[in-house]
Parts: structure tokens; sequence; C-alpha cells
């Protein structure tokens, strides 16, 4: 018998979720569902933070990135991350500019 490793066991757990809650998972996976909106949106991030389910928290954003309220956060989680950064050691200023460059290779 093959033995279930850890991650069977998440994605057991996963689809498990899935079976529970199955219009959120259509919500998460639908660009411009009627029903999405900034509130949905802060509440299935917190469900999905409480049961440990990071991941899918990165398709949602990804799934709905062209809301108006997803484009706004990723461009202050991008001004936050770059700003805590900048003030650190000279070689992290150096870090950012480079992967800036590297993306527009």
């Amino acid at each position: 018998m093959k033995k279930i490793t850890k991650r069977d066991k998440q994605t057991i757990r996963f689809l498990k979720w899935i079976n529970k809650y199955p219009g959120w998972w259509q919500l998460i996976c639908t660009p411009n569902d009627e029903h999405m909106n900034i509130n949905m949106m802060n509440m299935l991030i917190k469900h999905l933070a409480q049961e440990q389910l990071y991941e899918i928290i990165f398709v949602l954003l990804m799934v709905h990135r062209k809301e108006k309220y997803v484009k706004d956060i990723s461009n202050s989680m991008l001004l936050d991350m770059v700003s805590e950064n900048w003030g650190g050691k000279r070689k992290d200023r150096k870090q950012i500019i480079k992967n800036i460059l590297k993306y527009f290779e």
C-alpha cells in the first residue's frame, strides 16, 4: 500500500474544503462574479487564512486582479515592501533595482 504523503494530506484537506464550501470556491475562481465585492474579498481572505489555505489567497487575488480594490492593494503592498527594505542595507537597495531591471529583460 502506498504511503500517503504530506502533500497528499494537504490536497485531501483542500478537496474537502471545496466540498464543504462549493459556492465560495466558485466565487474564488470566477472573475467578474456579481457577488464579489470588497467585503466578500475581505471575508474570504480571513476565512482562507484561518483555514491556513494561504496559496488560495494568492489565487483569489490573481483571479480578481482587475477589480479596482485588488489593484489598489497590489500597488500599496508593493510600495510598503519596497519602503521597508529600502531603508535597510545598501545591498538591499541594489537588489531591489536588480529585480526591477530583471523584470524588464
